[in-house]
């Protein structure tokens, strides 16, 4: 049975992975902007044909799909779900893993994702405000007084994010000049209409659910915790993830089963709206990232129409089943027949990057990577290659996350292993990662406690889900 992959990160070397390893013996073709060395070695592994190109064109993609003529295909990042890619393979008669960009939707557009969410009444819904005009934006922001987040309206790889905290009406000069400063330097990510989004803040320790959904049957994954900020202790540009962690057994340390499942019931509500808005089935990863809030409890922060990355590479490897034969299944509709047993021990990915990522593209881009693989998995590290080339009998970096090691352990014991495993990886540049990925429990389950104090008395009391606060006009929302 043939499969065909679209990507080149880690994420797609972690599905490339449990392909390979299938039981069922699929051939893996892959396309690929350049060689990722763990894709390759999936596709040389089980003879199947590398391709490179354009992943987001969905004319190029049309002739590898005719080229191959693939049983079915899976669809890794978000950027070939925008561009239809997953039509392509549906026009073609493919099943595929994947929404169409109709669906694709919930992740490209906030706007759309925000207006969903209040138009078919689903919990864990945020307040928001979307303008065309930057000087609207701001003028809200000075008016509302109050913390705010700020983000691109379009999709930007996670980047672009500003949260503005407690402004005062006697707010000075400078700061006022700051507001717009970060207003202008949102609005440089995206062209279209609609410039900014600006939500209510909130805050509560953060979190991934992942759900496979046919159409038909909805199976969420264990979930995960990403990493975002560049550096130790949350500080930092905002990356693509730095880090993740996921368990032990389906949920995380600071999130309860109730909690589990509530996450759970938001995104299979949010699939049937995107459903009645799209006359579409979703079909593909519906992901929800959450976060624990005094408002709503879990709250929805944004969606993802594909698996996070680096949440794939602490999910994927602690399935103990067939997991390619479930992306089959979930490709084909036929995942009520999908049987999902997740080891119960927890997993510790940390990501490496060049010294330039995520500000400077260039300054990351074109360095030399060294790795001691065999050394790395003795050790018990497994390791999924990012933005790296093989080139030339070398790799090189491509300008974000190279790598990223996963350990399946308790959390102190594999934070202890990557610090063992990082020496066997050189660079002649600098390389940037965390150590602090999977060694902030504590803390998270006390923040976490105390969110959950706050929504809960606010549920007793009748006021679950209601936000209200001051300003000199009121209804700014």
């Amino acid at each position: 049975m043939k499969v065909l992959l679209i990507g080149d990160g880690a994420r797609e070397n972690a599905l490339a992975e449990a392909l390979a390893n299938s039981p069922k013996g699929y051939k893996i073709y892959a396309i690929s902007s350049y060689t990722n060395p763990g894709i390759k070695e999936a596709v040389d592994k089980t003879n199947g044909k590398y391709f490179k190109g354009n992943i987001n064109s969905a004319e190029f993609v049309k002739e590898i799909v005719k080229e191959v003529n693939p049983d079915f295909g899976v669809i890794g990042p978000e950027d070939p779900l925008f561009h239809g890619v997953a039509n392509v393979f549906r026009e073609e008669g493919i099943p595929v893993v994947g929404p169409d960009k109709e669906c694709a939707m919930i992740e490209k557009s906030k706007v759309w994702m925000r207006e969903l969410m209040w138009k078919y009444n689903i919990p864990g819904r945020l307040r928001f405000k979307a303008f065309e005009d930057l000087r609207d934006a701001i003028n809200f922001i000075l008016e509302y007084g109050g913390s705010i987040a700020v983000k691109p309206s379009e999709q930007v790889g996670g980047k672009g994010v500003k949260v503005i905290a407690d402004l005062q009406a006697y707010l000075s000069n400078e700061k006022r000049n700051a507001v717009t400063k970060g207003i202008n330097g949102i609005a440089s990510y995206v062209n279209d209409k609609v410039k900014i989004i600006i939500e209510e803040k909130v805050d509560g320790p953060e979190y991934t659910l992942h759900v496979l959904t046919d159409g038909y049957t909805q199976i969420p994954m264990p979930l995960a915790q990403d990493y975002k900020h560049a550096y130790e202790d949350g500080i930092g540009p905002e990356t693509g993830g730095m880090g993740s962690i996921s368990g032990p057994k389906e949920g995380l340390p600071f999130i309860n089963e109730e909690e589990y499942e509530k996450s759970f019931e938001i995104v299979k509500l949010t699939a049937e709206a995107i459903k009645k808005e799209t006359g579409k089935d979703y079909v593909g990863i519906l992901s929800g990232q959450m976060m624990l809030t005094g408002i709503w409890g879990p709250t929805i922060i944004e969606y993802y129409s594909r698996f996070g990355d680096p949440e794939a590479s602490a999910i994927i490897p602690r399935i103990e089943s067939d997991f390619g034969e479930v992306l089959e299944l979930l490709a084909t509709r036929r995942l009520s027949k999908a049987k999902i047993k997740v080891n119960p021990t927890p997993s510790v990915v940390r990501a490496i990057a060049p010294l330039g990522y995520p500000l400077n593209k260039t300054m990351a881009s074109n360095h030399i990577i060294n790795i001691d693989v065999q050394k790395i998995r003795e050790l018990g590290c497994k390791i999924y290659f990012g933005s790296v080339s093989f080139e030339g009998m070398q790799l090189v970096t491509k300008g974000s996350r190279a790598l990223e090691l996963v350990v399946i352990n308790d959390f102190k014991e594999a934070s202890d292993k990557l610090d063992k495993c990082i020496n066997y990886i050189s660079s002649d540049t600098k390389l940037i990662f965390r150590h602090d990925i999977g060694r902030t429990i504590e803390d998270q389950v006390e923040k976490a406690e105390i969110v959950r104090y706050t929504y809960k008395s606010r549920e007793k009391k009748g006021l679950f889900g209601v936000s209200a606060d001051w300003s000199p006009n009121g209804g700014l929302w």
